[in-house]
């Protein structure tokens, strides 16, 4: 189904047409097609077998993703959407983009991991991760919003998330002596990837706000490994379709290990990249890769220290 009417400023069609030439109208296309709706089970409530069940009940058709088995598509259902059913209210899933979903399974946390949400609010992949690891791992969730920390702390008590501790505070800022074994980074950016969840997605977007976020990007990573334990592992993500973010952010530790600041405190470490998969690329010679549900770009880093 079609969204009408969005809005694309003057100067994000200058710059993508210029990207994708004559695969641009496909690509502009794409953005105006609303993404299908997808939920994720939280198992630390109900075993995804019988949430499909409930739905079904209810009129609601569950088809898995094939992505973890708490992640599902739904096909058909009432007219009334499904965060007003009970089931959603009563923290039995939670709505969220399939490609949203990507992140905390590539992460692959672990029970009895310390991990790290670095930008946890409002809590949709915070919820993955707990209830990837059956709310048996030390979770640390931070945001240093007052508002979003309010919502980030409603959603853990709905949810059932006791293994989460939020804390108000800013990640760049943010200390910790232990270490982590897995960081979620996914990042404040531009938010280009919402241009299919809300017609006026792309308000207030700017080259230059692209520009800044990079550049905050970058030195969030290099923050992300001073708190990763030697063998851990960071994912980088953002909900963004920009070579800002995508391509350039990520050539920051593709070459030589990580930069400078690293290196100068004396715990060299190299990288291993892999993007995230489940990427639709457009056809044609340029390639570019665009995620399913919001536009989603992604790396795993892989902490070693080099003997």
């Amino acid at each position: 189904m079609g969204m009408a009417r969005n809005f694309f400023p003057a100067q994000f069609e200058e710059k993508y047409s210029a990207i994708l030439g004559a695969e641009y109208p496909a690509f502009r296309s794409a953005c105006c097609t609303k993404e299908p709706k997808s939920i994720w089970c939280n198992s630390l409530k109900i075993a995804p077998k019988e949430l499909a069940k409930k739905m079904a009940e209810k009129g609601w058709g569950l088809a898995p993703l094939g992505l973890s088995g708490n992640a599902f598509a739904i096909e058909g259902g009432p007219t009334s959407r499904p965060g007003q059913t009970e089931g959603f209210k009563a923290g039995l899933f939670n709505l969220q983009e399939k490609a949203a979903m990507l992140p905390p399974i590539i992460l692959n946390p672990k029970p009895g991991e310390r991990i790290l949400d670095a930008f946890a609010a409002p809590g949709n992949k915070t919820l993955q991760i707990a209830c990837l690891t059956g709310n048996a791992a030390e979770i640390a969730a931070l945001e240093r919003e007052p508002a979003r920390l309010g919502v980030l702390k409603c959603n853990i008590r709905k949810f059932g998330m006791d293994s989460v501790d939020a804390k108000k505070i800013d990640f760049m800022k943010f200390k910790d002596d232990g270490g982590f074994d897995k960081i979620l980074l996914d990042a404040p950016c531009s938010s280009e990837g919402l241009v299919r969840k809300s017609l006026d997605g792309l308000e207030g977007w700017t080259q230059k706000k692209v520009l800044n976020m990079s550049k905050r990007q970058k030195k969030a990573i290099v923050r992300g490994f001073d708190l990763l334990k030697g063998g851990g592992t960071l994912v980088y993500s953002t909900c963004s379709l920009s070579l800002n973010y995508s391509g350039r952010t990520l050539r920051l530790s593709s070459r030589g290990g990580m930069p400078a600041p690293q290196r100068q405190r004396g715990r060299p470490v190299h990288c291993r990249r892999r993007y995230l998969g489940n990427l639709q690329r457009f056809p044609g010679p340029r390639q570019r890769e665009v995620a399913e549900g919001g536009l989603q770009a992604g790396v795993v880093h892989q902490k070693r220290t080099r003997k």
